[in-house]
């Protein structure tokens, strides 16, 4: 599908992905900006604070942190991560050490299920090039395989790898013969923003602004109903409870306000007509299609547990999102007639609030220090900060 680029497709964000490359941009931009913070003191390293902190951080002990996500640089030419995830542990923190490029958590969107053995539908984009997911299902957790994903109908078929628990029942499908109405109300469901909302499915009621979609596109239906980042592949319903599309896309404000001198859209969004959907379907997987249900509304009320939080790709991350911090390292080493850095910093995150802690390390090059010395004084300036004894 050749999308215009006044639109945009509802993923989370690059933050919510907690992407590693994000995080390294932010991390060095946070290096530079407090450079001259880490330069000019006695000390080869410092801790600078980061002054701006929500409420949400302020409140939370850091002593109470469990796990520590640590992020490498592009390149480790010192091999420090090793001997960083070691003095981690012996913190007390139980480390995960990512590989340069990989992220903690792919992108995410929402998913529902289809019959009793696990199918679940969703956008392709949510996906990108993953052909594995993460998917929560009325609270629990399942890992999923991509049976087939189509990138020009945006649509892409799973089946988790263990049954899910045979009380959730899927949703069904309106008739298609049933026609689309003007004006009737429609309802999405699913997990958006789910980073700073929360894990809880989230309901939002609109109209079916238009039975055709982008430039009277006959694959889709526009719709005033509010979707966010995360909410891409979750089902567009009916008053009923019954399937009518798959959420897709929004238009994107600012290239409409670019485009219009200034005007801003309001609640012009796009869902995948069902027929499609279903057409999809059948060509991705005979067993999937014969577990379609059609005409059996089960009312909005029982749409919850039916749809699903996807996660592109393996997630490790588990649990409490609270007691979690993410640290990234960015150093650059040089050689003069011994090893020595002359930028080392340690950049710490909540993984709840994705904010910055503090920023600590050596900010400049230290022509007496040695590695020794800076990654000593900077995992001591790391247990301080993070109030550690």
């Amino acid at each position: 599908m050749n999308l215009s680029p006044v639109v945009s497709r509802v993923m989370a964000g690059a933050m919510s992905a907690m992407s590693s490359r994000a995080l390294r941009l932010l991390a060095l931009g946070t290096v530079v900006a407090t450079g001259l913070n880490l330069t000019g003191c006695s000390s080869a390293t410092r801790l600078v604070a980061n002054p701006n902190q929500s409420s949400t951080l302020k409140a939370k002990n850091y002593a109470n942190y469990k796990e520590l996500y640590l992020l490498p640089p592009d390149t480790d030419p010192r091999n420090v991560m090793p001997r960083l995830a070691t003095a981690f542990e012996q913190m007390g923190y139980k480390v995960t050490v990512y590989p340069p490029g990989k992220s903690i958590e792919g992108a995410q969107g929402t998913g529902f299920l289809i019959g009793d053995d696990g199918f679940i539908l969703t956008c392709a984009h949510v996906l990108g090039e993953e052909k594995t997911a993460t998917v929560t299902l009325n609270g629990n957790r399942y890992f999923a395989d991509v049976v087939k994903a189509d990138k020009d109908a945006d649509l892409a078929l799973l089946k988790t790898r263990d049954k899910p628990n045979p009380a959730v029942t899927s949703l069904s499908f309106r008739s298609v013969n049933k026609d689309y109405h003007m004006g009737e109300d429609v309802f999405t469901i699913g997990y958006p923003l789910s980073s700073l909302l929360g894990n809880s499915a989230r309901m939002t009621k609109g109209l079916l602004s238009a039975a055709t979609g982008l430039r009277d596109d006959p694959k889709q239906v526009q719709v005033s109903a509010e979707i966010q980042p995360g909410n891409s592949g979750g089902p567009l319903l009916d008053k009923d409870g019954q399937i009518i599309g798959v959420i897709q896309q929004t238009i994107n404000p600012f290239a409409v306000a670019q485009a219009t001198g200034g005007a801003l859209p309001q609640n012009i969004n796009f869902s995948i007509k069902h027929s499609h959907v279903l057409d999809f379907v059948k060509g991705a997987s005979e067993p999937a299609y014969k577990a379609v249900r059609f005409d059996k509304a089960g009312g909005l009320e029982k749409a919850g547990p039916a749809v699903a939080k996807i996660i592109a790709g393996i997630s490790t991350v588990e649990g409490d999102r609270a007691n979690k911090i993410v640290v990234r390292l960015n150093y650059i080493s040089k050689w003069d007639m011994w090893y020595r850095f002359s930028l080392f910093a340690l950049t710490v995150y909540d993984f709840e609030t994705r904010e910055r802690l503090f920023t600590t390390g050596q900010g400049y090059d230290n022509m007496v220090s040695n590695e020794d010395v800076v990654i000593n004084d900077t995992l001591a300036q790391f247990k301080r900060g993070m109030g550690l004894h």
